[in-house]
């Protein structure tokens, strides 16, 4: 049995655990960064004491402008004096962009470009949808096709649309890095995984953690897991008599079709179906729903 120090400890650690893993920081980085905030809201608090002195304000002063100082201070001063305290930390850039995000909030800043990255590996019809789907948005941009095919079709709606692919082996892909610092030369900053075959490796679930997007030929969690694609999914969906199949859209994590659901959609599955039918019923559910689940989910509808 636990006591409650020990019970403490334990959720300190998975405290830390978990903002680490949000911010995507070694533990080394993470210190410096709550080192930051400590020290932050310690001189914040101690000018906001003492600055209402430094204006000359007194007790004769009408309590009301000495609060709002004070909240002002703390408030927006709390915004300047991180910055200060981050560059002595050697954490400025990640504050810097914690800083851009609120002020794209509130609307002082526009909004960063949002950046995608199809990864596919066949025809690619369901990359077309969603290049045209996002073709001429002013935030958005398919600025990368990343294909482990050589001679697939979606190389050629890559071209056919100007724009840029990467070709990449097995051993690269499952190994390296080294095509994670293409995407990040690239600028980009989301990826959707149309008709990708791979499993995507952990190294690239941490760079981008949260912003990768997959879409799945069958209602998850059925019919998921390793081996779990095309048609194999739609002959498995039939051998076991189920009335209905559909598309599941989901976040990716380090376990196959596993990641948090952003949406379903179905449809009836008949006596008369085969793979193949049921297959084009499922394409008409793709091309319909994902490029409209996609600017859901980067909020740019």
């Amino acid at each position: 049995m636990k006591t409650a120090p020990n019970l403490f400890f334990s959720s300190l650690c998975s405290m830390f655990n978990k903002l680490q893993q949000k911010w995507n920081v070694s533990s080394g980085q993470l210190f410096l960064i709550l080192c930051t905030f400590a020290v932050t809201g310690t001189t914040t608090a101690y000018i906001s004491r003492v600055a209402t002195s430094w204006v000359g304000f007194d007790e004769t002063t009408f309590w009301a402008w000495k609060l709002a100082l004070r909240l002002s201070i703390l408030i927006f001063g709390y915004q300047i004096i991180i910055l200060i305290v981050s560059f002595f930390f050697g954490q400025f850039r990640f504050f810097w962009n914690y800083e851009k995000k609120i002020l794209r909030r509130v609307g002082l800043i526009p909004k960063e470009p949002i950046r995608l990255a199809i990864f596919a590996s066949g025809k690619g019809s369901n990359a077309e949808k969603i290049i045209q789907y996002l073709e001429n948005h002013p935030v958005v941009s398919v600025s990368l096709v990343l294909c482990n095919r050589s001679g697939a079709g979606v190389l050629d709606i890559a071209a056919r649309y100007g724009i840029k692919t990467v070709l990449i082996s097995k051993p690269q892909f499952d190994n390296s890095n080294e095509y994670i610092q293409v995407l990040k030369n690239e600028g980009i900053t989301h990826i959707v995984l149309a008709g990708f075959l791979w499993k995507i490796p952990e190294n690239l679930v941490k760079a981008y953690n949260n912003k990768i997007v997959n879409i799945h030929p069958a209602l998850l969690p059925a019919y998921g897991g390793k081996g779990m694609y095309g048609e194999k999914v739609h002959q498995a969906v039939i051998n076991a008599g189920e009335k209905k199949s559909g598309i599941t859209i989901h976040l990716v994590d380090e376990h196959y079709d596993n990641g948090k659901r952003l949406f379903q959609a179905t449809v009836e599955v008949l006596s008369t179906d085969n793979p193949d039918t049921l297959a084009e019923k499922i394409h008409a559910l793709e091309h319909a729903h994902y490029p409209k689940v996609i600017a859901e989910w980067l909020k740019v509808k």
